[in-house]
């Protein structure tokens, strides 16, 4: 639970200041969020302001913090015998996601979820923090969102001149062979190639 609890708290420090976001409602009743203030047409207001720099780090020490406590309530828990917690005069305990705490926590995290004024990479931030509120008033152990991956394409490799070609094919000056279609000619490995003047290049 430590563990989870730091990696959570990292998630916290890699966030970025909050923007602002407002709440607009136009004349057919739709609501729409966005970061720029209601254009006169449309009711509504702000309801996240842009935060500090200072008060975001505040926040996330605190819900930091609320998740150490939390796992340590859990691991107390863990150690107690059942005696304990089974006694006839002891009353059953609460399930920590029916708790007000968790009830507020997936609040948040819907509302954060609505939100697509930002960009993807604060909106994945500011979920991943909400999903770590829930986790933690809940009990839960939802995984965070990942980065996407990133493809990287490789470049293309260096023209080789060629040697000779015929009608069903060419060879270069390393003796690789290509079957030859016009001008495009497939290598030995299966890759599309093209000649240009007497240089012939594969992707």
């Amino acid at each position: 639970m430590r563990l989870f609890a730091l990696a959570v708290l990292s998630a916290f420090l890699a966030q970025p200041a909050a923007a602002q976001v407002y709440r607009c409602t136009d004349s057919y009743g739709a609501i729409t969020l966005t970061d720029r203030p209601c254009p006169s047409t449309q009711s509504g207001g702000l309801i996240e302001r842009k935060r500090t720099d200072e008060e975001i780090q505040q926040e996330r020490m605190q819900a930091a913090e609320a998740m150490e406590r939390r796992s340590q309530q859990m691991e107390m828990q863990q150690r107690m015998p059942d005696q304990q917690t089974q006694g006839p005069q002891a009353a059953p305990a609460q399930r920590p996601d029916q708790s007000l705490a968790c009830q507020e926590a997936r609040k948040e995290l819907e509302f954060v979820s609505s939100v697509r004024t930002v960009s993807q990479d604060e909106q994945r931030v500011r979920i991943n923090a909400a999903i770590g509120s829930v986790n933690a008033a809940c009990g839960s152990n939802t995984p965070l969102m990942q980065e996407p991956s990133q493809v990287v394409v490789p470049p293309p490799r260096p023209p080789i001149p060629i040697s000779s070609c015929h009608a069903g094919f060419c060879s270069d000056i390393n003796g690789s062979n290509y079957n030859r279609n016009g001008s495009l000619l497939i290598d030995q490995e299966g890759r599309a190639c093209q000649i240009l003047g007497n240089m012939v290049q594969c992707h």
